[in-house]
């Protein structure tokens, strides 16, 4: 037998509740109990059963004794007739239940005296309101259970997608169906009597003001809803008709409560977005999501897997993880705090936790930071014997010009790792500062000898515009040497001296790291002609490339050493130890990066500040993850006019410090003439710790794809004759950085031997 329309009732999401005392409803009652294919589920004898046990809480009834009350109950009564019938179309089963009052009052016999008899009556009253049924629905199931509302509101317009499987209670047959329509059915099957109003088309502008008050105010709003812009307008409702609003964010158990009924005056999100244009939170990728959430909730509030799994939308998943184990205690939290405000107890606004993973600690292993306790400043200064006293001696002034000029050249992660000693012969030393660069990219401190390289070539510069003759006297033997070069001045006359480059001195202020991104613009050969030039003479080697194709692949391997850099403990050590995560920060040390250098957007930013908490690298590390992290630097390479590998026929200091010197002419070249310069050599220093030691703190399987990462780079710039690779930088045409990084006071770095 096909069932008929009339009991198919395809479109009927709540289920029929039915009068036996009523005619109409009889017939159709009896239609029902006749067809062989509805099922028929009549319990209501053991149902008299717990109602009788519920009247006489006091006495001990047998199974005899109790089965003999109910045929006596049921002795003056059409037991067919007595309470409702209740149909479920969507699983064609028709249900006899006991009257509501005496339903709701057995059903919610075991709340007593956790929820008093009393206080389940003024829930009855009560009208909540939950947006989004992902996270909502096991929030929506926990007070259906409870009974701590007489009617729910639900809204979400989403269908059920076989990805929701991991923490909705649903099933494969639902696939498809709406997630409204799923707990909608569900909160029926547990409790036909509570009233359910649906939005089937989720919230929107056209709709809040009837979700929050037609039919009276909402007493409760509860928001899991995806889309920010609806959440700041349910919050802007809320807080209009003083309405409390409570949301659950399912990674460590955060509740969030915003007394709007209480507070008239308080900020949406307790202040932290500041204020907000609507309009613009509308179809946000899932990246823009990621840093708009992350202002909502902060950085230091997410759990490290949640940090980890951040920075992996977009690359190896599609969308931020939810676990039912979370979702379910979110269900929970704010059935359980939901409650006690209804009852109107002083649950106050704020951000509430419970997490399991601080509550029972499983791992304990902390994260150290170590620092080199080797002593530097004075103490370690040694002038030479070996040069002749100056035939000039500059005054005060004249020696801090110079050295503010030698300090304005670049060094790796902007520590300016150098300290002038100037001594009685009127000579200038360099000398290293070992505490200030220790760091994995300074490998036997040849990331410090380019940056030294750098500030004798401004040094050479400026005391030629000076006037002032100089004599350079390489002091370096062995990688690790603290004293780097002596300075002679040799005599000063009245003009400028003619120099090689000298026209490159009006450069040094100019000279900046810009890490901006523009339309791709390739070089000019006049401009590659001109930038080859200026390592005339000095024994170094360079190469580019400028093919998209090759720019992509090289894209890919910084992308993975950029991740490798990140697994290695001091790699990790150093980044959060080098970033200046605020203007305050960078304004105070003066030195490091500072990330409004860095140029990137409220994604990438978001994305960077995840990395400040080390357990979320150790567990990519853990886990062979982190594909995400490599996406930071994707932009970097295949935005740029062409990239630049630097090499050297030797592996030695005075290698290091030449190629220094040259960068230093090019980089200011550059922004002369209107190109952007941007170090991208991270992982040539990576390279030669691998390659060069055994003990370099790396994993075997990460060495593996270190070393084979090298070998796709020396393919990429054809590199047969296996040069050492000493540093990596892109060119390409952008406006001026937005910000420029700090330089550290000339006196600090500037030391006078009595």
């Amino acid at each position: 037998m096909i069932i008929s329309e009339k009991f198919d009732l395809k479109d009927q999401i709540l289920p029929l509740i039915l009068d036996p005392n009523n005619s109409s409803d009889w017939d159709f009652i009896s239609e029902l109990k006749s067809n062989p294919q509805i099922r028929v589920n009549d319990e209501i004898f053991s149902q008299v059963e717990d109602l009788i046990k519920s009247n006489h809480p006091d006495i001990q009834l047998t199974k005899f004794q109790l089965h003999e009350k109910v045929v006596e109950f049921f002795h003056t009564k059409d037991q067919n007739k007595y309470g409702c019938w209740v149909y479920y179309p969507w699983k064609y089963t028709l249900v006899h239940l006991l009257p509501e009052k005496d339903f709701v009052r057995v059903r919610t016999l075991r709340n007593n005296y956790k929820i008093t008899p009393s206080e389940q009556e003024e829930l009855s009253r009560k009208k909540v309101g939950i947006v989004g049924l992902s996270v909502g629905q096991s929030v929506a199931l926990a007070m259906a259970l409870e009974r701590s509302c007489g009617e729910m509101r639900l809204a979400d317009f989403d269908t059920l997608e076989l990805s929701n499987l991991n923490r909705l209670k649903a099933g494969v047959t639902s696939l498809g169906l709406e997630k409204l329509v799923i707990a909608a059915r569900e909160i029926s099957e547990i409790d036909p009597f509570i009233k359910l109003t649906l939005f089937k088309d989720g919230v929107n502008s056209q709709n809040i003001d009837a979700f929050l008050e037609e039919g009276g105010k909402l007493d409760l709003l509860i928001d899991e809803c995806d889309s920010f812009d609806i959440k700041i307008l349910l919050r802007q409702k809320a807080k209009e008709y003083h309405i409390p609003v409570m949301m659950d964010t399912s990674d460590r158990g955060m509740l969030d409560v915003e007394r709007f009924d209480l507070e008239r005056e308080r900020q949406i999100f307790h202040g932290y977005l500041g204020e907000v244009d609507l309009n613009t939170l509308k179809n946000l990728s899932n990246t823009q999501k990621i840093a708009f959430g992350l202002k909502i909730t902060g950085l230091d509030t997410l759990s490290p897997r949640m940090k980890a799994s951040l920075l992996e939308v977009g690359q190896t998943i599609t969308s931020w993880p939810q676990l039912a184990s979370a979702v379910f205690l979110g269900g929970a939290s704010v059935a359980h705090v939901g409650r006690k405000l209804l009852l109107g107890e002083p649950v106050k606004s704020g951000r509430y936790y419970v997490d399991f993973d601080e509550l029972i600690p499983v791992d304990s292993e902390e994260f150290k930071v170590e620092i080199p306790s080797t002593a530097q400043g004075e103490d370690f200064v040694v002038v030479p014997n070996n040069v002749m006293p100056s035939g000039y001696l500059p005054t005060n002034e004249e020696l801090f010009q110079l050295v503010e000029a030698a300090n304005l050249a670049p060094s790796g992660g902007n520590m300016q790792p150098w300290i002038w000693v100037f001594d009685k012969k009127g000579i200038l030393h360099l000398f290293h500062d070992q505490v200030r660069s220790h760091s994995l990219l300074d490998y036997r401190g040849t990331g410090s000898l380019i940056a030294f390289g750098a500030a004798l070539e401004n040094l050479r510069l400026k005391t030629a515009q000076m006037g002032i003759e100089t004599e350079e006297v390489p002091q370096i033997k062995e990688f690790g040497d603290r004293l780097i070069a002596s300075i002679r001045f040799v005599s000063k006359v009245n003009h400028p001296l003619s120099v090689p480059f000298s026209n490159l001195v009006n450069g040094l202020g100019l000279r900046c790291t810009n890490r901006k991104n523009s339309k791709r613009q390739l070089l000019t050969p006049d401009q590659l002609s001109s930038i080859y030039s200026l390592l005339e003479g000095s024994g170094l080697h360079l190469k580019h490339i400028d093919e998209d194709q090759k720019l992509e692949k090289l894209a890919a391997i910084i992308g993975g050493m950029d991740r490798m850099r990140l697994f290695h403990h001091q790699g990790l050590v150093d980044f959060i130890k080098e970033v200046r995560w605020s203007d305050k920060e960078a304004r105070e040390t003066r030195d490091g990066i500072d990330i409004s250098t860095l140029e990137l957007s409220g994604a990438e930013r978001a994305a960077m500040g995840l990395l400040k908490d080390p357990r979320t690298v150790k567990f990519f590390r853990k886990f062979l993850m982190g594909y995400g992290l490599t996406k930071i630097s994707r932009d970097t390479i295949t935005t740029s006019s062409a990239m630049f590998l630097l090499g050297a026929s030797t592996y030695d200091p005075q290698s290091f410090l030449e190629a220094g010197k040259g960068l230093q002419r090019i980089w200011i070249w550059a922004n002369q003439n209107g190109l952007s310069f941007q170090p991208v050599t991270a992982s040539l220093f990576i390279f030669h710790l691998v390659l060069k030691e055994k003990d370099h703190g790396f994993t075997p399987e990460e060495e593996k794809t270190i070393k084979q990462l090298k070998e796709s780079l020396d393919f990429l710039f054809d590199d047969k004759k296996k040069r050492e690779e000493i540093f990596m930088f892109r060119l390409n045409f952008a406006d001026g950085p937005s910000m420029r990084a700090y330089r550290r006071e000339v006196a600090d770095t500037l030391k006078f031997l009595d």
